[in-house]
């Protein structure tokens, strides 16, 4: 939503100033155009969501019906009626078709490639699945970035006054081009992680399999209550998209005759979608504030901290909290530095004699539509099925009713509750009277947007929609977080009536709209238990109680989440720091005057320091804590490391081909010094240790070697293509005493994050799982003794801290900054593409599972889960397997009737140390068979068991 100046006519109502007023009868094809688009893309996706049956292209049918009547509305609301500007450049129809085709054929390709992946087809499918998604999903950046460019220049006008940068200039479009590249290759190549990736996977898989997306199941443990809905329909609507088989006894059935299924991709790729999205909009509104390379460079630094790149790639509820959290600070600050007078930027499409026009405002309310109108047709569904399969087949009204128990024929498993149809406890709140009730609220949020195309008002609702996304996906704090930040950012710029502008009426609806028809249709089903679970206990309970006790015995005071961003910030822990103290600076020019990009840049920076310490107050004073519970403060910290990190590099020379050469030549150099630093500390960059645990020794001669040949390379590098750092008045400033003492503290946090990262302490977790802690909770869960990454966290600190400390001699900055850079993109492709990789398989369990469908006959010959409640034995099977979470004489009494019915060969998974409980409890044996051992799997292990 760019803006531009308003012309005098536009302080009228926008729709009829400045063009004659439409005709009466182009007015009445408005309406009954857009009321046909709108009745005839719900009525399909409401047959759809009434059926008895199941259809495999209803998503995508869904989805498009969904953007008919999306623009069936748009059209009822006049949104597309020319504004009658002079002027206005227009775009015509051909001029788009080809790059429509494109990008059409990129997503058509992104999803083939993603298909497959799932499908597990693929020849050697590690490997062409990371290479087929991750080019066919640059593939669609490219062309999402050439449209975008194409409608932005037309918008702009297409001057030489105001030129716009071909898409291949734009920091933006580097940003997403690098997390793409970075996240994606094994994004789906290894297991769902317990507990939180397995939890909610299942859930989302009961989901389909019970084809109910409003009251949600968890395998043995009944109604699933702990967290709000949008992960779950995210992932269900992957699910189904991509063809995942999460039918009982099929997710992953597929191997038994050849195949590598991987579900995984379609469990995480929405996550990392809507991840991407929401950096883009955190991206665009620091650059609006910052500059555009300040704010690429925060986004780099977002992108490779560990508790980023790590949540991002999984499936849990904290990055759809989190990220829209980020694109809701964007947009604010988007909004708040607009001027008052200027309106969102259109650009006119010209079919033939006739032409509409889009701006920003459509895709605003398209996305308030599209997330509000699915909702309230499922709703409507609910009182109406239509029956296919009966004779004859027609529609039936009745009261609403929903399934007990476990979808697909799990019923009467032991372990799994007998299913049966349950009426709602409320009866009064009808899912279609609610629905129309929340229509109502729809049509009144729609005509409060109606006419507005002021760019401060749009990017200010905007703002508040990806607060109702964050509020839909974890609760209270997506809504609680920005509004005390915006009302106390507001308070201390002393613009008051921002109040009025920033649209608090807005942000109401879109709650009603958006979050709460899920809210109400879970109370009028389950009453006050319901409340009593999501609500009270796992939102109230675990900010003022101490719910969890996965911490005993650690210091859960303020110093918590200071330990835990040293580890999810690293390498830029110390850059983190100094990000912090350059907050608190103010820069004035020589007259004592404060220029406009100053104080745009203090405000923003001052946006980011309330936000980080709204978010760490918030979560440091809850009693309930989980490392990861400080994810939405690493935001605001990375856009401040980011500002430091631009001031360290000084100002552009603009010479394109040296900073290529630069980058090449230095980012081997940082590669080398790397791998030679990993060889001055015993262990290897791959983790590998010895059949004893041990890890190689260190290879000192070699390591020296490797830092003599980085030295040299980085030296004929800066010669070769390095620019002067020049001297003004920013490096003069970061010339500063203070701020090198600054540097010099912050290197000394570095080194102290690094050493908890390489060394045991006593009576502490093994070092090495300290990154795995960043998104589990059991914290107490054994380390394998087959890995061992002490080298490569050894070699990380110390050529991070030698950067660091460079940095505080102003000859070096530059170079400093560029060697810490390398660094923190180097270390996190190490992690996510071999720390992650290797250590996966110890906190799932796909390759487990994988091992019992292999070796199985079929399906007469069951898996069991002996004392297990981790959800991804359920996942990995469709739920189709007897779970015994306790054990003793149900266990037994179901052992001997399965024995007596004839069943000779089972299959048991458990934990290693639950092995002799096991072996006792199932009596006598022929043969007891270990299929895996503790160098795949150190906590679980599935065993064929012959009677």
């Amino acid at each position: 939503m760019d803006e531009e100046p308003l012309r005098p006519e536009a302080e009228a109502p926008l729709a009829g100033r400045g063009a004659p007023a439409p005709a009466e009868s182009s007015r009445r094809g408005n309406w009954l155009r857009g009321a046909a688009l709108l009745l005839g893309g719900s009525l399909p996706v409401f047959l759809l969501m009434c059926t008895d049956r199941r259809w495999s292209p209803s998503v995508p049918v869904g989805a498009l019906g969904c953007l008919v009547a999306t623009t069936g509305v748009l059209d009822l609301m006049g949104a597309f009626r020319p504004s009658g500007r002079a002027g206005r450049t227009s775009l015509a129809w051909l001029s788009l078709r080809s790059p429509l085709v494109r990008c059409l054929a990129a997503t058509a390709a992104a999803y083939c490639a993603l298909r497959l992946a799932v499908a597990g087809v693929l020849p050697l499918p590690r490997a062409s699945s990371a290479l087929l998604v991750t080019a066919s999903f640059g593939w669609v950046l490219v062309e999402l970035a050439r449209l975008w460019t194409l409608f932005s220049t037309a918008a702009a006008g297409a001057t030489p006054e105001a030129p716009s940068a071909p898409w291949w200039r734009r920091h933006g479009f580097w940003l997403l081009a690098f997390n793409a590249l970075l996240a994606l290759p094994m994004l789906g190549n290894f297991s769902l992680s317990d507990p939180w990736e397995t939890h909610y996977g299942e859930v989302s898989r009961e989901m389909l399999a019970r084809d109910d997306w409003i009251s949600l199941w968890w395998a043995q443990d009944g109604w699933f209550w702990s967290k709000p809905v949008l992960d779950f329909w995210i992932q269900g609507l992957s699910f189904s998209l991509l063809g995942v088989r999460y039918e009982p006894d099929q997710m992953i059935g597929a191997v038994a005759s050849g195949a590598f299924p991987q579900p995984e991709w379609a469990a995480r790729m929405p996550i990392f979608v809507i991840t991407l999205a929401c950096l883009y909009f955190l991206y665009r509104g620091t650059a609006r504030a910052l500059g555009a390379r300040a704010a690429f460079f925060g986004g780099i630094v977002l992108s490779t901290t560990p508790y980023w790149y790590f949540i991002e790639r999984q499936t849990m509820t904290d990055m759809p909290y989190v990220a829209p959290l980020a694109a809701t600070f964007g947009c604010f600050l988007l909004g708040w530095l607009a001027p008052p007078d200027a309106r969102v930027r259109s650009v006119r499409v010209a079919f033939g004699s006739r032409s509409f026009e889009l701006s920003g405002f459509h895709a605003l309310v398209g996305a308030v539509v599209l997330s509000t109108l699915p909702q309230l047709l499922y709703l409507l569904s609910r009182n109406l099925t239509l029956h296919l399969d009966a004779n004859p087949p027609g529609f039936r009204w009745h009261t609403d009713e929903f399934l007990q128990g476990s979808g697909g024929g799990n019923c009467g498993l032991a372990g799994n509750q007998a299913c049966r149809w349950m009426e709602a406890v409320n009866p009064n709140l009808e899912p279609a009277l609610t629905a129309i009730t929340f229509a109502v609220a729809l049509t009144l949020l729609l005509t409060l947007l109606r006419e507005e195309r002021r760019a401060r008002r749009l990017w200010y609702a905007a703002a508040w929609y990806f607060a109702t996304l964050s509020a839909m996906a974890k609760g209270a704090p997506g809504l609680v977080v920005p509004v005390f930040v915006v009302a106390a950012f507001i308070v201390a710029t002393r613009r008051p009536g921002e109040l009025r502008d920033v649209m608090p009426t807005t942000l109401v609806l879109l709650v009603v709209c958006i979050v709460l028809p899920w809210y109400v249709q879970m109370y009028a089903r389950h009453g006050q238990p319901f409340i009593d679970r999501l609500l009270f206990h796992d939102m109230y309970k675990r900010a003022f109680v101490h719910v969890h006790d996965t911490n005993a015995g650690d210091n859960v005071s303020f110093r918590y989440y200071v330990w835990q961003l040293g580890y999810g910030l690293f390498p830029w822990s110390g850059l983190a720091l100094g990000g912090l103290l350059w907050w608190g600076r103010r820069e004035l020019m020589k007259d004592g005057t404060e220029p406009d990009a100053m104080r745009a840049e203090r405000e923003a920076l001052s946006l980011c320091g309330l936000w980080f310490l709204t978010c760490f107050g918030l979560f440091t004073i809850s009693l309930t804590k989980f490392h990861h519970y400080i994810l939405p403060a690493v935001p605001p910290l990375c856009v401040l490391a980011g500002v430091v990190l631009d001031r360290l590099f000084g100002p552009p020379d603009g010479r394109a081909r040296p900073a290529l050469g630069y980058a090449v030549v230095g980012g081997l150099a940082a590669t080398l010094l790397l791998y030679g630093a990993s060889e001055l500390w015993p262990g290897s960059l791959l983790g590998d240790t010895s059949t004893e645990g041990l890890p190689p020794e260190a290879r000192p001669w070699r390591g020296a070697g490797m830092l003599c040949l980085a030295l040299a390379l980085g030296v004929l590098g800066v010669w070769r293509f390095g620019a002067r750092q020049r001297t003004d008045e920013e490096t003069l400033i970061l010339r500063s005493t203070a701020l090198g003492t600054a540097g010099l503290m912050a290197t000394v946090a570095l080194v102290l994050v690094g050493r908890d990262l390489l060394v045991d302490l006593p009576g502490d977790v093994d070092a090495n799982a300290r990154f795995m802690h960043l998104f589990t909770y059991n914290y107490d869960r054994a380390w394998p003794k087959t890995l061992d990454f002490g080298a490569a966290f050894f070699a990380a600190t110390a050529v991070a801290a030698a950067a660091q400390s460079a940095a505080v001699l102003h000859a070096w900055r530059r170079h400093a900054a560029a060697l810490l850079s390398a660094c923190g993109v180097l270390c996190a492709a190490w992690a996510l593409n071999v720390y992650f990789v290797k250590a996966a398989p110890h906190w799932g369990q796909r390759e487990t599972v994988m091992a019992y469908y292999r070796d199985r006959k079929g399906p007469e010959q069951p898996l069991v889960a002996f004392q297990m409640n981790w959800k991804g034995e359920n996942f990995y099977t469709g739920n189709q397997l007897p779970a015994f979470v306790t054990t003793g004489k149900a266990f037994k009494d179901w052992l001997s009737r399965q024995r007596r019915r004839g069943v000779d060969v089972m299959y048991f998974m458990t934990e290693h140390t639950r092995l002799g409980t096991l072996k006792r409890e199932l009596g006598e044996y022929e043969s007891f068979t270990p299929l895996t051992d503790k160098g795949l799997n150190n906590k679980f292990f599935v065993a064929r068991v012959v009677f």
